[in-house]
C-alpha cells in the first residue's frame, strides 16, 4: 500500500498496483454497525418485517430500506442511524425505491401503486400514483427523457412525467407489455431499457426513446416470439415483428438473450441490475428444477456488424444471423433452450381461482407441457409473497401462439394431402410400408385422448396438443410440432450469444428474491448468499473489466466469477446487498429485518 501511494505521489501509475490496492480494499471489507429494525416496534407494536430493498441517493450520505410490512426506513449512511420511519408508507409491502434526484424518491408496493416522497418532509406523500394492476416491483427514471419509469407484476410498464400536473395525476402512459415480466432497467446513459421475465430470457431495447416506445413496439409479444424460437416452428403472428430486431430500427430495437451456463436451464430471472458504466448487466435465476440459484453477467451492447450481416440488411425483407427451422427437425430443446413450465405457486388467475404449478416432459423429441393438480398445496406466505412471477397474462399469448400454430398445420396437411392424392398411384408401395408401423399414438400412452392426471391429449396427424383440465376452465399449453410439420421456407432469427461470467449461488429458502448488485467502480459483485454475502470479482487479482481482447476471448467461453470474499453476520438470509455510489460502503438487508453495515479494515 505504501508502495503504491509513494508511486502515486511520484505521478507514476500502474494498472497493477491499482488492481493490487483494490483487492486489499474489497477483501478487507468487515460488518462494523448493525440496525435490527424488528427490534425497534412503532408505538403501536409493529414490527417492519424482511428488508425487501435497499437504496443510496446519487450523494451516497442517505440510504432507504423498502420492508415487508409497510414501512420505509431513511438512514443517515455517515453515522448509520435512522433518521426517519414511515410505519404505514404504503397498504402493503414495500418492493422498491428509487431516486431521481438527491431529495426526491419514488416507492413501489404490492398495494399496485407508487408513491413520490420529499426527504424534507416525510409525515406525508407528495403524490400517490395509480395505474398497474399488480404487485410494482421496480422503478427507473429516465433522466433523458425526464420520465419515471415503473413495472409490475401485471406485466406493464408505464411512464410519468412527474413534471406535470393535472387534477386527473401526473401524465402517464403504458408505453409496453411483456409476459411474465419480473424487473426492468434503464442504462445510467439512458439508451438502453433491459427486461428480465419468468420466460427465461432477457430483452434488451437498444437506442431507447420512450416517446415512441408504444409506437415502435406496438404489438409486439416477446413470449410468442421465444416460443417460436424454441420449438422451431414459424409462427405469423410473431414472425411479423422480425423488423423490430433489425438494425434498420434505428430506435428501440430489440435484443433476446437466452444463453445461460451448461448446468442452468434458467427459467424464472429474478433480478437484474445494470453495470454502472453500462459494460454488461447482472442477473440471477432460479433453474427450471428449483433447486439451483445462478448468478450471471451478459453482455448489454449491440453486437458488432459483420459483412454478412451487412449483405443480409441490403435485402427488401432484413433478416439477421438466422437458422432454418429444417436445420434441427427432431431435435427436441436443449436444456437451455427450454419454455417456461411453472406457475406460479400461490397465484390468483383471472377469474379468481387458485393456479397449480405445470411441469414439462419430453417424449419422443416433443415438449409438452402438464398441469399439476395436486402441487401448490401448503403454499408459505413468504413463497406466495416473493415468488408471485407468473401473471396469467401469459396464458392468452401461449393460446394465441398455440392457435395460430394449428391453423398453419392444417393448411401443412391440406397441402400434403393434395400432392398425395396427385402421386397415388406412384406412392402406393411406400403408403403400405407407412401404414404396417405403429403409430406413436399406440405406443404412449401419454398421448392419448384420455390420458390421466386431469388432462386431455389432442392429436391429429402428428401434431400434438395437451390441454389441461383445472377448475371452472381449460388450459392449454403449447406442445412443439413433429418434425415432419415444420416450415421449409420461413427462417427464424437465433439469439447472440452474450453471456460472459457466471457462478452458482446457494438456493437457501428458495422463493425469496434476492437482490445483487455491482460496487461503485464496477470491479466487484456483492451477490446475497445464504446468511451472508459473497464478493464476486471477474479475476483473482480483482481487475476492472475485461479489456477487448479478453472480452473476446470471454465471450467465446464464459468463465465463472471468482469469490475474493465471503462474509456471513446475518442470523437469517440476506435478500438484498448495495454498495454505496461514493465509497466501499457495503449495506445488507436481511429476512428478519437487520441492516448491517461493512467497510474495509485496512
Amino acid at each position: 500500500m505504501e508502495q503504491y501511494l509513494s508511486r502515486r505521489e511520484s505521478g507514476f501509475r500502474s494498472w497493477g498496483d491499482e488492481n493490487f490496492v483494490m483487492r486489499r480494499v474489497y477483501t478487507s471489507m468487515n460488518m462494523f454497525n448493525s440496525y435490527h429494525a424488528n427490534l425497534r416496534p412503532d408505538e403501536a407494536g409493529r414490527h417492519t418485517g424482511a428488508i425487501f430493498n435497499l437504496e443510496f441517493n446519487a450523494d451516497g450520505n442517505v440510504l432507504v430500506a423498502a420492508t415487508e410490512r409497510k414501512c420505509v426506513l431513511v438512514f443517515d449512511a455517515i453515522t448509520q442511524k435512522e433518521i426517519v420511519k414511515v410505519p404505514d408508507a404504503h397498504t402493503d409491502s414495500v418492493n422498491c425505491i428509487k431516486f431521481f434526484d438527491d431529495r426526491l424518491f419514488a416507492t413501489g408496493s404490492d398495494d399496485f401503486t407508487v408513491a413520490l416522497w420529499d426527504l424534507r418532509n416525510m409525515r406525508e406523500k407528495l403524490r400517490v400514483l395509480h395505474g398497474h394492476s399488480n404487485w410494482v416491483k421496480n422503478i427507473e427514471y429516465s433522466s433523458k427523457d425526464k420520465l419515471l419509469v415503473s413495472s409490475g407484476f401485471d406485466g406493464s410498464i408505464f411512464t410519468w412525467d412527474i413534471a406535470s400536473h393535472t387534477e386527473q395525476g401526473l401524465i402517464s402512459q403504458r408505453v409496453f407489455h411483456a409476459s411474465g415480466l419480473m424487473r426492468c432497467r434503464i442504462s445510467p446513459t439512458g439508451d438502453k431499457l433491459v427486461l428480465c421475465t419468468s420466460g427465461g430470457y432477457i430483452m434488451i431495447i437498444h437506442h431507447l426513446d420512450l416517446t415512441t416506445l408504444h409506437k415502435d413496439l406496438s404489438g409486439f409479444r416477446p413470449g410468442i416470439y421465444r416460443l417460436m424460437q424454441l420449438g422451431d416452428q414459424y409462427i405469423p403472428q410473431a414472425a411479423k415483428y422480425d423488423h423490430v430486431f433489425s438494425r434498420r430500427q434505428k430506435k428501440n430495437r430489440v435484443e433476446l438473450v437466452t444463453d445461460f451456463p451448461e448446468h442452468n436451464d434458467a427459467e424464472m430471472i429474478m433480478a437484474l441490475q445494470i453495470h454502472p458504466h453500462c459494460r454488461c448487466m447482472l442477473t440471477r435465476n432460479v433453474s427450471c428444477d428449483e433447486q439451483s440459484e445462478w448468478t450471471c453477467i451478459h453482455d448489454i451492447n449491440e453486437e458488432a456488424p459483420t459483412a454478412d450481416a451487412e449483405i443480409e440488411e441490403e435485402v427488401v425483407v432484413p433478416k439477421l444471423k438466422r437458422r432454418h427451422p429444417s436445420s434441427t427437425s427432431g431435435r427436441a430443446a436443449t436444456a437451455s433452450e427450454t419454455a417456461p413450465a411453472t406457475a406460479p405457486e400461490g397465484s390468483v388467475s383471472q377469474d379468481g381461482l387458485p393456479t397449480r404449478p405445470t411441469r414439462r416432459f419430453t417424449r419422443g423429441g416433443l415438449q409438452v407441457f402438464r398441469y399439476n393438480p395436486t402441487a401448490g398445496r401448503g403454499v408459505s406466505a413468504a413463497y406466495a409473497r416473493h415468488l408471485h412471477e407468473r401473471p396469467e397474462s401469459f396464458i392468452p399469448d401461449i393460446w394465441a401462439a398455440e392457435v395460430t400454430v394449428q391453423e398453419r398445420a392444417t393448411r401443412q396437411i391440406r397441402a400434403r394431402e393434395a400432392n398425395n392424392q396427385a402421386a397415388a398411384a406412384v406412392a402406393a408401395s411406400q403408403r403400405q410400408t407407412t401404414a404396417s408401423l405403429p403409430s406413436s399414438e399406440d405406443t404412449d400412452p401419454e398421448r392419448s385422448s384420455t390420458s390421466s392426471g386431469g388432462s386431455i391429449g389432442v392429436t391429429n396427424n402428428g401434431t400434438t396438443v395437451r390441454v389441461d383440465i383445472g377448475p371452472r376452465r381449460l388450459v392449454p399449453f403449447m406442445a412443439t410440432m413433429a418434425p415432419e410439420l415444420k416450415s421449409n421456407d420461413h427462417s427464424i432469427l437465433v439469439n447472440a450469444k452474450k453471456l460472459l461470467y457466471y457462478a452458482s449461488e446457494t438456493n437457501t429458502k428458495p422463493g425469496f428474491i434476492k437482490e445483487p448488485g455491482f460496487s461503485a467502480d464496477g470491479r466487484i459483485i456483492c451477490s446475497p448468499y445464504g446468511n451472508g454475502v459473497r464478493l464476486l470479482g471477474y479475476s483473482a487479482d480483482c481487475c476492472d473489466y475485461p479489456s477487448y481482447k479478453t472480452f473476446e476471448e470471454v465471450k467465446q467461453s464464459p468463465r465463472q466469477l471468482v469469490e475474493l470474499a465471503h462474509i456471513t453476520e446475518h442470523q437469517d438470509v440476506v435478500l438484498c446487498a448495495k454498495f454505496s455510489p461514493r465509497e466501499p460502503l457495503l449495506v445488507t438487508g436481511c429476512n428478519s429485518g437487520e441492516v448491517t453495515w461493512y467497510r474495509p479494515n485496512l
